[in-house]
């Protein structure tokens, strides 16, 4: 699916557009299946459903019944396949978890899917990957994007605010995330698409000068943040990957998520979590990138990453994370011949990076109008916890971040001490 071929409707007759827009294709499909939990199925599934038999259109619904604790795992995946006949086409109606369920089900079986947006929470509607729970960790597959989006902006208004809170975090940590991607491409020259880094800029942008109009629910404040996510999910579905809008940020929530799964915490808001870790990622990369640091060495190998004190935290190692780590270390191994050779390179790096670091003052006062804070305690993550997330986060996926730097340099440690963790 071409990313820039994704039909967006955001507006106020999005559902009924939603039910034209299936109508016209429905003589050559089976009976779509409409997808829905027990809360987005109150919020706008029944609307979905009313309109499209309102134009006589044969439809089948599943509905999870959970209202909490309704994760995107492989049952949840397989479920749904069950019931995807045919080409029947698969409409998603919900946020996070609902949309990802569904992806990874289209995708196995081959067939098209609609996204029916009842949040701004987070930024994965038109991405062309589905976030799973495998085995308590999140691992991130190869999915389809959908072929369209049709968004009320009065259901995403009308939503808890908490979801809308997360949805203002998830597109914050855009910020640190764009500093990772270039970082990585500037040190060891992995492919860095400028127009697609820069198309997540404006609803960056958009969201650090915005919060407060967003958080007290105005429709046209709430649209705008979530066409700003849809737009970021577009960006990743160009690049092929997260990418352009995860980073170290994401680790760190990835980290929290299999903690939760091994009963040592609860779940929290994918989107709260992010906010909450881009408030230290933004720190580590100040210390990093900011000019405290000489000229780098090429980085050190990594020593026992799997170790007993990594496993004290991840548990035994998963084959998804013993893969992780080991194409990171491949990575690594791999980046003599672009590493920046003196420190007139490095403050050439500096500089390309220095634009990106600037936007940290204005993403710093939109999570304080966001009550995400930048001390320990909150999402009941403590300070032992803080620490060991940004110490052991980087095992979790092979992308290269601001942490694997200040590891490379021996410097991580130091680092976390320079910023209270």
């Amino acid at each position: 699916m071409n990313a820039a071929a994704i039909e967006v409707v955001i507006a106020e007759d999005a559902i009924d557009r939603l039910a034209d827009w299936v109508q016209a294709r429905s003589s050559a499909r089976r009976a779509p299946l409409v997808v829905m939990d027990a809360n987005t199925r109150e919020a706008a599934g029944v609307d979905v459903v009313a309109a499209l038999q309102a134009r006589g259109v044969a439809l089948e619904e599943f509905v999870f019944s959970e209202r909490t604790g309704l994760l995107a795992g492989p049952a949840q995946s397989q479920a749904v396949q069950r019931r995807l006949e045919g080409d029947a086409l698969a409409v998603a109606v919900g946020s996070g978890v609902i949309t990802d369920i569904v992806r990874h089900a289209a995708h196995a079986k081959g067939q098209d899917f609609v996204a029916v947006p009842t949040a701004a929470s987070m930024d994965g509607y038109a991405s062309g990957m589905a976030a799973m729970q495998v085995d308590g960790v999140k691992v991130t597959y190869p999915a389809r994007a959908p072929v369209a989006i049709f968004a009320d902006p009065r259901v995403a208004a009308a939503a808890p605010g908490e979801l809308t809170r997360a949805g203002l975090g998830d597109l914050l940590g855009k910020a640190t995330a764009r500093v990772d991607w270039l970082l990585s491409h500037l040190l060891y020259g992995e492919a860095f698409d400028a127009g697609v880094a820069d198309r997540v800029l404006g609803p960056l942008r958009f969201a650090s000068v915005s919060a407060v109009r967003v958080l007290s629910g105005e429709t046209d404040g709430v649209a705008r943040l979530l066409g700003g996510l849809i737009e970021s999910g577009i960006a990743m579905a160009l690049a092929g990957s997260s990418r352009p809008a995860s980073g170290c940020e994401h680790h760190a929530s990835h980290f929290w998520d299999l903690l939760a799964a091994r009963g040592q915490r609860q779940h929290a808001s994918h989107g709260l979590q992010v906010g909450y870790a881009t408030r230290f990622a933004m720190a580590l990369q100040r210390y990093a990138l900011g000019g405290g640091l000489n000229a780098p060495a090429l980085p050190r190998p990594w020593r026992d990453p799997l170790g007993s004190e990594a496993q004290a935290w991840l548990g035994a190692p998963t084959p998804e994370i013993v893969a992780a780590v080991e194409e990171k270390q491949r990575f690594l191994a791999a980046g003599r011949e672009t590493w920046p050779a003196d420190s007139a390179a490095w403050e050439r790096v500096r500089a390309r990076l220095e634009p990106s670091l600037a936007l940290f003052g204005e993403v710093a006062a939109a999570l304080d109008a966001a009550g995400i804070p930048a001390a320990a305690g909150y999402l009941e993550v403590d300070a032992e916890t803080l620490r060991a997330t940004f110490r052991f986060a980087n095992r979790l996926r092979a992308r290269y971040t601001v942490l694997d730097f200040l590891e490379g340099q021996e410097q991580l440690e130091a680092a976390l001490d320079a910023i209270g963790l």
